[in-house]
């Protein structure tokens, strides 16, 4: 059995649900080859998880549809939802999935089954988010903790561990950790734009930080919050700000392996599309150290690191481009269209798994670009059973690695 225990008042098992049994699995098991599996969240009112196959070719076909139990935001009225700009909605933490219901303040966690990854049974039933409009997951398979970022009138991080061994998910603390008052104000449920709104919730590289990436307004710069990890392991309840140079409306993120790095998209100024940030260990503070200048920059909101490519990825929501950066100068090392206009309006997630780029361009109806990461080139377009234009949020699940974006 796996618990759904409480560590404190403010979580009861009334607001996770009864224990459920779930196969034990190990995060750290070997993994059946050729099973890689990409993840997409539909969003829709009724919300649920793709789980596309992936050939050895990078190609998508359809696999398994399963509801979270849980709301998509498009169970608001249409109009209420202001851009993609969200990045992080499922997350991959070792042989499970766990995937954020914006439209019901709850999220889902589902084990995956290692024979056939596109096999998800849901853990126990839908698990309160505790706080308003939840929109980002960071996972962490070093700390086998996850957090759930919500960004509307209730704003808050809260955090839990997924013990294996104890068969147990557990709040790490008493309270969620407040976004509220200071650099981040008060917004509407659901958010009214996408203005002063938490964007994406991660973990850094190595998992000593976690940090939220949190948009400005057009009075206000954008903001980098981050909570500090002990060396036990505990995500610290203190949160420290700062606000890098000439940033405004800082996005989706994307961790650059072995250094103190991310690239951090901002569309909001009329120079840069991205930016390179350098954490300070000692005071838990970001500065510039590269402003990326992309012109096709409209609405430039998620990023992605390639291990094949040894690069960076930048999508815009409003133009069929992908902009390759180099992680080491912050150059740009490639503009990529895709597609046509016609066939592709732009991007609102990307991912990177098994040598592949996957970008997810959400329309009427959905469809995702395959990209190959070293050759550059779109090797399909590939629209799966059930994806629409409310569709945000890609994992990949690999039977050799794991890729989170």
């Amino acid at each position: 059995m796996i618990g759904l225990v409480s560590a404190a008042s403010w979580l009861t098992l009334a607001t996770l649900s009864a224990a459920a049994t779930i196969p034990k699995t190990s995060f750290l098991s070997a993994r059946a080859p050729n099973t890689n599996v990409l993840y997409v969240l539909t969003n829709e009112a009724q919300n649920s998880v793709l789980a596309l196959k992936v050939g050895a070719d990078g190609t998508l076909s359809d696999g398994s549809t399963t509801s979270t139990g849980g709301k998509g935001y498009s169970a608001y009225p249409p109009d209420s939802y202001k851009g993609h700009s969200y990045q992080g909605s499922l997350g991959v933490l070792g042989n499970f999935l766990v995937a954020v219901n914006t439209g019901s303040n709850s999220f889902s966690v589902f084990s995956i089954d290692e024979s056939d990854a596109t096999k998800l049974t849901q853990v126990g039933q839908t698990i309160s988010s505790q706080g308003d409009y939840p929109v980002s997951v960071a996972v962490s398979e070093k700390l086998s903790k996850f957090c759930i970022a919500n960004t509307g009138n209730k704003g808050n991080v809260a955090c839990f561990s997924l013990d294996q061994q104890a068969q147990k998910i557990t709040p790490t603390d008493a309270t969620p950790r407040s976004i509220s008052g200071g650099f981040f104000l008060h917004v509407a449920t659901p958010p009214q734009d996408s203005y002063r709104t938490l964007s994406e919730i991660l973990f850094n590289d190595d998992s000593s930080a976690l940090i939220a990436t949190i948009k400005g307004d057009k009075q206000n710069p954008g903001v980098m919050s981050v909570w500090p990890v002990s060396e036990n392991g505990d995500i610290s309840t203190k949160r420290t700000n700062s606000t890098p140079t000439s940033t405004k409306y800082l996005s989706g993120a994307a961790n650059i392996p072995g250094t103190n790095q991310l690239l951090v998209t901002d569309y909001g100024t009329d120079i840069s599309g991205a930016v390179i940030l350098s954490r300070d260990a000692k005071t838990d503070t970001f500065a510039v150290d590269h402003t990326i200048a992309i012109e096709t920059n409209n609405q430039i909101t998620h990023a992605v690191y390639s291990p094949t490519s040894q690069s960076l990825f930048v999508s815009d929501e409003l133009v069929n481009h992908i902009t390759e950066i180099d992680p080491k100068s912050g150059k740009i090392l490639n503009d990529i269209p895709v597609g046509t206009p016609n066939e592709h309006k732009g991007f609102s997630d990307l991912a990177a798994l098994g040598g592949f780029l996957y970008a997810l361009d959400a329309k009427e109806e959905g469809r995702i670009a395959v990209l190959d990461a070293k050759s550059r080139k779109e090797v399909q377009s590939f629209g799966a059973k059930g994806l629409g234009r409310f569709a945000l949020g890609l994992a990949g699940w690999s039977g050799i690695r794991i890729s989170i974006d």
